[in-house]
């Protein structure tokens, strides 16, 4: 198992990533932006992008990326839980480090741990964070490329 980086490096390179996966991932399968419940991460938009902005490859990148940490994600957050023990989870945003306050040290690594493994799977398949986010936000903005990314989801 790899150490994390220090608490103020993974904060600033990980910026909403884990949040866009969660919301992209519901939003996508849903068509819909979906209110999350408190345990899960949220994400605000600010910007918006044209549908035909985003070529095929690239979105399929993108798909597999949302696959890929999802299949982690429901594991990461219930050993984070167990971890924690009977306290309540937070709603954990891997940008935001004020969300883990409440979490014991042990809860923290693990949600850490998922967090890097999250940006990793996303660099793997060549998607920066900020260009994983602005894909996010594009798809919750437009019918025709949630549509578009549902189809290669799907393929």
């Amino acid at each position: 198992m790899t150490t994390p980086r220090s608490a103020s490096q993974f904060y600033r390179s990980t910026r909403p990533l884990l949040l866009g996966i969660l919301t992209g991932l519901l939003g996508i399968l849903s068509g819909t932006i979906p209110d999350l419940a408190a345990s899960q991460p949220s994400l605000l938009f600010a910007t918006v992008a044209r549908a035909d902005e985003f070529k095929d490859p690239e979105l399929r990148n993108y798909a597999a990326t949302i696959l890929e940490i999802e299949s982690i994600r429901q594991s990461a957050l219930a050993q984070v839980s167990r971890a924690n023990g009977k306290a309540p989870l937070p709603n954990l945003i891997c940008s935001q480090p004020t969300t883990m306050e409440s979490l014991n040290s042990e809860a923290k690594s693990l949600f850490v741990r998922y967090c890097n493994q999250s940006e990793t799977i996303a660099a793997k398949k060549g998607l920066s964070i900020d260009r994983f986010n602005y894909i996010t936000q594009a798809v919750h903005s437009s019918l025709q490329l949630q549509n578009r990314v549902r189809s290669l989801m799907m393929n």
